[in-house]
């Protein structure tokens, strides 16, 4: 448990830092990283993910042909 605690403590320490270097607020700093930031890149590989298994379903029936015609071709 103390691990966590000073995980914890260094996230807390970094807002600080983050919101004085920029001259704002750590709750605008956590707002903007756990509401904002976070959402969002998880929106962005949610859509990535789809886009490239839609890419690879596209490509899956041209790779089966060519794999079974040249298991076919071997006989």
């Amino acid at each position: 448990m103390e691990i966590i605690n000073k995980i914890f403590g260094l996230c807390v320490k970094a807002l600080h830092t983050v919101a004085d270097l920029t001259g704002t607020s750590y709750e605008f700093v956590n707002v903007m990283l756990f509401c904002i930031l976070g959402p969002l890149v998880l929106l962005i590989f949610i859509f990535r993910v789809y886009s490239l298994k839609k890419e690879m379903n596209k490509y899956k029936g041209l790779y089966e042909k060519f794999v079974r015609d040249d298991i076919n071709n071997r006989e």
